[in-house]
């Protein structure tokens, strides 16, 4: 069979980046049938705006996935995180599943609206129980048994609160007590779409499964310490520099230029936030691009820089954001970039590296033998093994988009595959494990109890992700340890100070959080961008918003 014709194989795994391009969306749909179609992350169906605004226009992804719908026998949607920043967006997921006609957008909205209101109108009680008649209807009744949990164990009060929620008429519903009103109110919410569409595994539920034996393995606890480790003087001194340039730059760009500028300037801010030898690499490539003309990197060099990142809400993938690239070099300082790099040159190596090695000496002597070290960027995995190869008792292994990687005794490093590197880690030949995000997903390690996260993703659901790696059912050791470093008094320190200060643990939390979730990444957009004089206030702003919606849930 012809490289074309792939979508005449009987069985495809492929990416969605892949599949939204338009090419092969048309590949994809002209197909026969599909007997069923898997999509993993699937919140990156979502739309343009995220559901804010007006602007109601589907990104790519959710466009071929409304087309494919009616071209598969089954549909399965996989995410942790089902809403970003809008309830709509669940709206969207499910519609892809089929919902009863009377659940549109506005009845949807309104319908968790009105659970949420202590004392609902009459009318508003009738609006629930039309939806809730629906529901019986698309699904099936539901149970006495079930309707007694909301009733106190009550058979007769059940039955009356059931019969009266079925009623074509109101006068039923009008003759509610306040316990009867309740008890409705959270019978409805129990038994909607969102309840029959949607099977949700939380860490909670596994431990409960746990004592009541329908899992033979443990849940482990899990450890989490945020570190804050201060920069040097002459370090902040630079990171201030950068800081200024990108929010200059930016905001000397024209309108029609913001796009591709505010891309390469929060590449620079995130990774900087990494470590400034990250920084270095893509600061050199920028000004050799500049110099030469030519496109500063290749696809592979972007891979760090695209993953999970989203331009006017389209998720990118390395041929975006070569363009992007190509476009904001053009608008490229060539004097001020060589002045950074000469001040990032002048430097020792970062002030988080001598912690990282105390750190991994502490979990070794703690009976942790094996540890997994995060980073966003491969340049900052390739600056960490440098030098934590200086000591020579530790043993470590790569894994990154070029790959596993294993020292060799001459110093230099080989390539291996993926299946071996996590062979090798599993049988402890590595005592350490660096890799990036792009690369870890997917992979399990649920034989590694302890994890530092050398960097901090904006988003703190990304965080979770990577602690889900070995925070997982089969985890041997009984507590997972956790570390996270940051530099205090930057705006990523103070979103995320905020949010760990009001919320308990980032895993077992869904639903109205995630919005507070989606929203940090771009309140450090927002500070990071504003004009030097006006950070600070805009920084008091994005936290206090994000403390409002917090105090709000």
């Amino acid at each position: 069979m012809k490289a074309t014709e792939w979508y005449k194989e009987p069985f495809v795994i492929t990416s969605s980046q892949l599949m939204r391009r338009e090419i092969r969306a048309e590949e994809l749909l002209k197909a026969e049938p599909w007997d069923i179609v898997v999509l993993d992350e699937a919140h990156h169906a979502r739309r343009r705006a995220g559901g804010v605004g007006t602007d109601v226009r589907p990104n790519k992804l959710l466009r071929l996935m409304r087309e494919l719908k009616s071209h598969t026998q089954g549909l399965v949607l996989l995410t942790a995180t089902p809403m970003q920043v809008n309830p709509i967006e669940v709206w969207d997921l499910l519609a892809l599943l089929g919902l009863p006609a009377q659940w549109n957008e506005a009845a949807f909205l309104r319908f968790f609206d009105i659970v949420e209101q202590p004392n609902p109108s009459p009318e508003a009680l009738d609006d629930l129980a039309r939806l809730f008649q629906s529901v019986e209807t698309s699904y099936g009744p539901v149970g006495m048994e079930e309707a007694m949990r909301f009733c106190g164990g009550k058979r007769l009060t059940a039955n009356r609160i059931l019969r009266a929620l079925r009623d074509v008429a109101n006068v039923p519903r009008k003759q509610f007590e306040n316990a009867d009103r309740r008890a409705a109110i959270s019978l409805m919410r129990a038994n909607t779409p969102v309840r029959k569409l949607v099977s949700r595994h939380t860490r909670e539920l596994l431990r409960k499964y746990f004592k009541e034996g329908k899992l033979t393995t443990p849940i482990a606890d899990r450890s989490v310490n945020d570190e804050f480790i201060s920069m040097t003087h002459e370090e902040r001194m630079l990171y201030d520099e950068v800081e200024n340039y990108i929010s200059s730059t930016y905001n000397a760009a024209s309108v029609k230029e913001r796009t591709a500028v505010g891309f390469v300037m929060t590449i620079y801010r995130r990774r900087l936030a990494s470590s400034f030898f990250a920084l270095e690499q893509t600061l050199t490539a920028h000004l050799d691009s500049i110099k030469s003309g030519h496109d500063p990197r290749t696809e592979s060099a972007l891979e760090d820089d695209v993953f999970d990142t989203e331009v006017d809400d389209e998720l990118l993938d390395t041929d975006d954001a070569a363009v992007l690239e190509h476009e904001a070099l053009v608008f490229g300082e060539r004097i001020a970039i060589e002045v950074l790099l000469n001040r990032i040159r002048a430097l020792p190596p970062d002030s988080k590296i001598e912690r990282l090695k105390e750190v991994l000496e502490s979990l070794r002597k703690s009976g942790y033998d094996r540890v997994m070290v995060f980073t966003q960027y491969t340049d900052t995995m390739d600056f960490l093994r440098e030098h934590l190869s200086e000591n020579g008792a530790l043993r470590l292994m790569c894994y990154s988009g070029r790959g596993g990687e294993v020292h060799n005794a001459d110093g230099t490093w080989r390539v291996i595959s993926r299946d071996d590197a996590k062979r090798r880690f599993r049988d402890g030949q590595a005592d350490v494990l660096l890799c990036t995000d792009a690369a870890a997903e997917g992979l399990n390690f649920q034989f590694c109890g302890a994890m530092v996260n050398y960097d901090m993703p904006w988003n703190p659901m990304r965080a979770e992700q990577r602690i889900g790696r070995i925070d997982r059912i089969g985890q041997t050791a009984s507590v997972v340890k956790v570390r996270n470093y940051f530099i205090p008094d930057t705006v990523e320190e103070r979103v995320y100070a905020l949010l760990s200060e009001r919320i308990d643990d980032f895993s077992d939390l869904l639903g109205n959080l995630q919005p507070i979730l989606g929203a940090a990444e771009d309140a450090v957009n927002t500070v990071f961008r504003a004009p030097r004089s006006e950070r600070e206030t805009a920084q008091r702003i994005v936290i206090a918003e994000l403390d409002r919606q917090i105090s709000e849930l």
